[in-house]
């Protein structure tokens, strides 16, 4: 087993390095559509006035021993416009209406990340376009401040038709985060037709990314996955394949981060923000050193296995994957095939 794996995405505003932010769904990725005019929307799917997901917002460094970061505080977004609160609920005016968030405070041992709750549709706030959702921190230290950003997407299309989704949701209340030695957190796997749960005839197979492969994991053929601390080096990638009648519907994947790790992976992305300009031919290029947690030194010479994937889990290099180097490098090429954002996963050799 390698010593330490770290996983992330290159995605717009996306500051990394010293800090690496995340936004965990409790639902697994969210998605909404609709049928008849962005307006007056019918048949909305999945309703998020009945789901009421919740977006938390992750920030870990590898230079606090605990992993975790606590911002002094967090302001959130929808589409660029800055979300304002009375009695944690916002007040902004989205397509007529108001009421669509709640204000999740950090409150240790209760709400351990800052978050944000949906409670209303998105698609009249949004105009029947797909939407962002952006959590700024502010993290203080000594006198020096700094904001840390991340961009969470949900895509909204006109048309609710037969197409079968699968998602990755959040078993327990963790976000997908182990924080303690011997902890665990649950993955489970949630199949929908429109705003119809699949339970009818369904099969489950679950598979780890080991050195760039999916590997089956034996045994583990239920909805629900538990993972433990002992299947996760820092950060994980898991993959869920169901089918209903031995068909298969759907797939998706879902990082678990292991914040309890002595190790953690400091990746040092060139251009620091990790975007790709559409028709630059740019690259974000990736030179990683092993760290003990709560330091910021080089732990030990280290090479690395560097996997870019799209948001299926399909493998963008596969020729260079499982061949360990120093360096490794994401290209507008890999964005194209992808269709958007890529994810990567870069792993220790040993």
């Amino acid at each position: 087993m390698s010593i330490a794996s770290k996983v992330g995405q290159v995605t717009f505003s996306q500051k990394s390095g010293v800090y690496m932010p995340a936004i965990m769904c409790d639902k697994g990725d969210l998605y909404q559509e609709y049928d008849g005019e962005s307006s007056a929307p019918a048949n909305i799917a999945p309703d998020f006035s009945i789901l009421k997901p919740i977006l938390s917002y992750i920030l870990t460094s590898s230079r606090v021993a605990e992993g975790v970061v606590v911002p002094s505080s967090v302001k959130w977004y929808f589409n660029d416009v800055l979300l304002a609160f009375t009695g944690n609920v916002s007040t902004n005016t989205l397509g007529g209406e108001t009421g669509h968030f709640k204000f999740v405070p950090y409150q240790a041992g209760v709400t351990n990340y800052y978050g944000l709750q949906i409670l209303k549709n998105l698609v009249k706030a949004s105009v029947g376009a797909s939407c962002t959702i952006k959590a700024v921190a502010t993290v203080t230290t000594g006198n020096v401040s700094d904001e840390i950003q991340f961009v969470y997407s949900i895509p909204i299309t006109k048309g609710v038709g037969n197409q079968k989704v699968v998602t990755i949701a959040s078993g327990d209340d963790k976000y997908f985060a182990i924080r303690e030695k011997g902890g665990s957190v649950i993955l489970s796997a949630i199949a929908r037709m429109g705003a119809t749960d699949l339970t009818a005839g369904l099969t489950y197979k679950w598979y780890k990314m080991v050195n760039s492969v999916w590997t089956a994991i034996s045994g583990q053929t239920s909805k629900n996955l538990t993972v433990t601390d002992s299947m996760v080096d820092t950060t994980g990638t898991f993959k869920v394949e169901v089918y209903q009648n031995s068909t298969l519907i759907g797939l998706d994947t879902q990082t678990v981060m292991d914040l309890s790790d002595p190790y953690d992976i400091i990746t040092n992305p060139v251009p620091e923000d990790e975007t790709i300009v559409s028709g630059s031919n740019g690259t974000v290029v990736y030179t990683p050193i092993l760290v003990k947690r709560g330091q910021s030194t080089k732990a030990k010479d280290m090479t690395f296995f560097f996997t870019f994937m799209d948001s299926a889990g399909v493998v963008l290099n596969p020729s260079t994957a499982n061949t360990a180097a120093a360096s490794g490098t994401c290209t507008e090429a890999m964005c194209q095939q992808a269709g958007g954002n890529v994810s990567w996963l870069i792993t220790t050799k040993d």
